[in-house]
């Protein structure tokens, strides 16, 4: 798998073929309900990215194919703790086609590396309860969990 950072050219498949299906098999695994027009939404968030010099999308490639992808971006704790950078991993996705042969690994990888060209101090990420398979890969490359969200529905 080739790994590059996103390029504007590449945005409307990126969001196509790589962020749509993410943020679908997410929302399957959460409380959330996706908005109406998602790929506007996608699209804008992402070009948005793609102009900050604080945030990198990287895309996973076989061929023409887009498989994979991650984005960082750098972030500082509440104003009450030590202001450090950290390389915060907001999103993470592999193809169903492609899972567990080491994609999401490398991926991190390139993560790590750009968080320390930026001078982040550590990475840091969510993975949702149920996603096992997830936490794994997270545990055996070296993150530890420190808080947990917890949520209560507020019915009428």
């Amino acid at each position: 798998m080739e790994i590059t950072p996103l390029r504007d050219v590449d945005l409307d498949a990126f969001v196509d073929e790589l962020w749509l299906p993410a943020q679908r098999e997410l929302a399957a695994m959460t409380s959330y309900t996706l908005a109406d027009d998602i790929r506007a939404g996608g699209v804008s968030y992402h070009r948005k990215r793609l102009d900050s010099d604080d945030a990198i999308t990287y895309v996973g490639s076989l061929g023409d194919d887009l498989v994979a992808h991650v984005s960082a971006a750098v972030q500082t704790p509440s104003p009450v703790y030590e202001q450090i950078r950290e390389c915060h991993v907001g999103e993470l996705y592999v193809d169903g086609s492609i899972r567990r042969r080491g994609a999401a690994r490398a991926l991190l990888d390139a993560a790590e590396q750009w968080g320390r060209a930026m001078d982040c101090e550590r990475l840091d990420l969510n993975v949702d309860v149920q996603n096992e398979a997830a936490r794994e890969l997270y545990e055996d490359v070296g993150y530890r969990a420190e808080r947990q969200n917890m949520k209560k529905p507020l019915d009428d």
